[in-house]
């Protein structure tokens, strides 16, 4: 298969540096799915940039060349060269999205949020013109896989994300959510999953503040309280707990800020790459600070066998897939074959209707568009059966002689 990955996530290079590819993801895209990417062989693309993981599938006949081709340009952008970043091709890249997909390589293995992520990835690619057709038909069984699993295993099933899992772990260190004022400090795509696992836990108010002002209208559609920039120092100063999760770069609470803050004890959840929270608060006394790090190593392991099936559903899936892929490398053949015949017929139709007229010529090309989609079921069976079984060279030679088509044509 055509299909190569190039990427990582925090099990293989450090949070800091899947912090500096997120923040380029733009710039990359703009580089790897260019005229200049398609003149090196990549023909679809899409990137896939989360909070633990940052990765390119590629659609592309020239695999390792692309694959350093890709290699070269996020270096370059990114202005690092971290050996954590891997290249996977073929089968190996289809079974890893899949497992994405399905939650079995999150931080919080089954979590909910990674298989929306997965199908806006291929949304925006989609959108700006970047996708090829194997490409699409990848992500969109990845999704259903992910579907699969969920309903089949049950993992992802119990809503775990990164968020439930910070409160998790404020809960076990004998914190009460309950009634409790929190503020939200972000209200891109993830804030709309903090608001809805807090109101599960039945805290009181809920403040969001944006550094980019867009509270007020946030909170016009999630019930919340908005917080402007002049208020929000009184708004730290109200609150219980703090969840960051803006998805800016930059500090948004300083250690300077939270020192004046009287709490018996003040949970921060910072969920963002690039810390919305000054580091140095973690020293500070009566501060509770769990970030995606402390998330990740408090995680909850998955039963044994909810996970073996899970992975036993995936692999089935892969193979299936790379079975249907493959399955159809004759495609371009038969839909060569098939544009010969048309031309045939929609000639004899045109011969019809200017010597019948066009009530005949209708009912002629009506019996001919039956009798060619009867004679084409088996050619495209046996098509299918040859690509499967390596009998291609037959096949193309087969056609070769009984239409007299150039085959090279339908194989570029």
């Amino acid at each position: 298969m055509n299909i190569v990955l190039v990427g990582a996530s925090y099990r293989e290079i450090s949070l800091q540096d899947l912090e500096i590819l997120e923040s380029k993801a733009e710039e990359i895209r703009s580089e790897i799915c260019s005229q200049e990417a398609m003149e090196n062989g990549i023909e679809g693309c899409v990137i896939v940039s989360t909070c633990n993981r940052f990765e390119v599938y590629v659609d592309t006949e020239r695999g390792a060349e692309s694959a350093q081709y890709i290699l070269k340009k996020i270096y370059a952008v990114a202005g690092i060269n971290n050996p954590g970043v891997r290249v996977r091709r073929g089968t190996e890249a289809v079974s890893h999205l899949f497992r994405v997909s399905a939650g079995l390589e999150s931080m919080i293995v089954g979590e909910v949020e990674i298989s929306g992520q997965i199908k806006r990835s291929l949304s925006q690619s989609q959108q700006l013109g970047q996708t090829s057709r194997i490409i699409e038909a990848l992500f969109q069984r990845a999704s259903e896989v992910s579907k699969k699993v969920a309903s089949e295993t049950g993992l992802g099933t119990a809503g775990r994300s990164l968020i439930t899992g910070g409160l998790d772990i404020v809960k076990e260190r004998g914190f009460d959510l309950r009634s409790k004022t929190v503020l939200v400090m972000g209200t891109g795509a993830y804030a709309r999953v903090v608001i809805s696992a807090l109101e599960r836990e039945g805290v009181g108010e809920i403040l969001t503040y944006s550094n980019s002002g867009r509270a007020e209208v946030f909170s016009e559609s999630h019930g919340t309280t908005p917080v402007t920039l002049d208020a929000l120092t009184e708004a730290l100063e109200l609150c219980h707990v703090i969840v960051a999760c803006s998805g800016t770069h930059g500090v948004i609470v300083s250690a300077e800020q939270i020192r004046k803050i009287e709490r018996e004890i003040l949970p921060i959840i910072d969920l963002s790459l690039s810390r919305d929270v000054e580091k140095s608060v973690e020293s500070l006394a009566n501060v509770m600070v769990i970030d995606l790090e402390e998330i990740h190593r408090c995680a909850p392991t998955e039963h044994h066998e909810t996970i073996a099936k899970a992975e036993d559903l995936v692999s089935s899936s892969v193979a299936k897939f790379t079975q249907d892929i493959e399955s159809r490398r004759n495609d371009p053949l038969i839909r060569l074959l098939r544009e010969h015949v048309e031309t045939i017929v929609n000639e004899e139709v045109e011969r019809v209707r200017r010597k019948e007229g066009e009530e005949v010529a209708m009912q002629v090309s009506h019996s001919l568009q039956s009798v060619t989609k009867t004679i084409f079921h088996k050619p495209t069976i046996v098509a299918r059966d040859s690509a499967l079984n390596d009998d291609n060279d037959e096949y193309h030679q087969a056609i070769k002689v009984l239409f007299g088509l150039k085959i090279d044509s339908a194989d570029e």
